[in-house]
């Protein structure tokens, strides 16, 4: 099977998966799967946010157990590398660890460029909390930020939701590609948000076409480009979070999701799944620590796209994207909760069939706590009007974003009206 390389322009389709409400397929393995724990690599303390290299013989991860080289605690990245048959004894990367947490390390397809986390320091005025870090005679060198628009993301979600929670990041080999899961609350459920380099910049982060209204977590780019595994809650499945795959086909657009099935699934929360590209191993979380799996004998289904085609080409130029039908936008006075009667006529036009998305704003007035809530309700209440015309459910999500993003300036009077809205995307 060939390889395609993914262009920018490409991964920006990611957002356009419509998932109606289905049962998504779930693999059935034959053979038989032997699942170790890995003790060498694991603590008494928290384990997670796995990334392996390409090559396959080096592993990076997040623990918050203290060694030499390692704050502990708040969490620091190691390293672990495979050697005469045997993974070795992590060692902390101490040229990166600081004592506020270092987290979700990923890789270039050479391994010698970096992108993790780090809440060191005022990360908002540091670029941060995302930052890249390049291998120079054997240590890992600070080298900056990921740029203004991953920073200002975060900046506007922290100060919109007092504090902001993320629990995955990865960059594609390529480094096109930036996924994260996050969300208000660390604890509560989060969404898959991607970015794509275009003229050497990272576009503003949007929701990506997988995410549901349940929870989402623990993404990881194989080295393919085009391969993701994530957990999710959202999916149905075996109970708690499950890890899926899906693909970016030829014409940029996700694919369907795939239930990746028993045993990694379970009826606990299972997550962190890499896999090498060669699709022979595997690696992901159980109780907080690391295990392997042997997937040579497995289903094409459950690997990375074969990594070593004779031939390699470029994708054909985007195909032209059918029209997107244009979001119903209704908006709503002042400090006002609840639209007009005139405003939900607007509602008469949308599809009973489509996945509605819900995204509410307001205007700046206030604080953004409040105008959090405000958008909240406004949601809402769009919602439930929705779920009168008999709208189902499980196709209308919302999506939250208060004060940010605002699409008029909010000094003046006109800018403020644009601002105090929701709209029905019809995805």
């Amino acid at each position: 099977m060939e390889v395609m390389k993914i262009t920018a322009s490409l991964y920006l389709s990611l957002a356009a998966l419509g998932m109606n409400a289905q049962t998504y397929e779930i693999l059935k393995h034959s053979q038989p799967i032997n699942i170790v724990e890995l003790p060498q690599l694991n603590s008494e303390d928290r384990e997670c946010n796995i990334s392996l290299l390409p090559n396959g013989n080096s592993l990076f991860f997040m623990s918050h157990r203290a060694s030499s080289g390692g704050s502990g605690g708040s969490g620091d990245i190691f390293q672990s590398d495979f050697v005469n048959g045997a993974w070795q004894a992590p060692v902390a990367l101490a040229s990166i660890n600081t004592f506020s947490g270092e987290d979700e390390p990923t890789f270039s397809s050479d391994g010698t460029e970096m992108y993790y986390q780090s809440w060191a320091g005022d990360w908002r005025s540091m670029g941060g909390p995302y930052y890249r870090a390049e291998k120079r005679n054997g240590t890992w060198m600070k080298t900056g930020s990921m740029g203004a628009n991953i920073n200002r993301f975060f900046s506007m979600q922290s100060q919109a939701n007092f504090g902001f929670g993320t629990d995955g990041m990865a960059v594609s080999a390529d480094g096109k590609l930036f996924i994260v899961a996050c969300g208000p609350n660390y604890n509560g459920p989060m969404d898959l948000y991607y970015s794509v380099k275009q003229q050497g910049e990272w576009s503003f982060p949007q929701i990506m076409g997988v995410s549901t209204q349940g929870d989402e977590r623990s993404v990881f780019i194989a080295a393919d480009n085009r391969t993701i595994y994530f957990s999710s809650d959202g999916m149905g499945g075996y109970g708690g979070l499950d890890i899926f795959k899906v693909q970016i086909e030829a014409n940029g657009k996700l694919g369907e999701p795939i239930n990746i099935g028993a045993p990694f699934n379970t009826q606990a929360d299972d997550m962190g799944f890499v896999a090498s590209a060669d699709g022979k191993s595997a690696f992901f979380i159980r109780n907080l620590d690391i295990y392997f799996a042997d997937i040579s004998a497995l289903t094409e289904k459950i690997k990375p796209i074969d990594p070593a085609p004779s031939t390699t080409k470029e994708l054909p130029p985007p195909l032209k994207a059918e029209p997107k039908p244009t979001p119903i936008t209704l908006y709503f006075d002042h400090d006002q909760a609840n639209p007009t009667a005139e405003e939900l006529k607007k509602l008469g036009d949308v599809s009973q069939s489509s996945v509605l998305n819900l995204h509410g704003y307001c205007d700046s007035d206030g604080s953004s706590s409040y105008n959090y809530e405000l958008a909240k309700k406004r949601c809402e209440n769009v919602k439930e009007k929705l779920l009168q015309l008999g709208i189902p459910a499980e196709n209308l999500r919302m999506h939250i974003h208060g004060e940010t993003m605002p699409s008029a300036s909010n000094q003046t009077e006109e800018g403020k009206a644009l601002n105090r809205k929701v709209e029905v995307r019809m995805d």
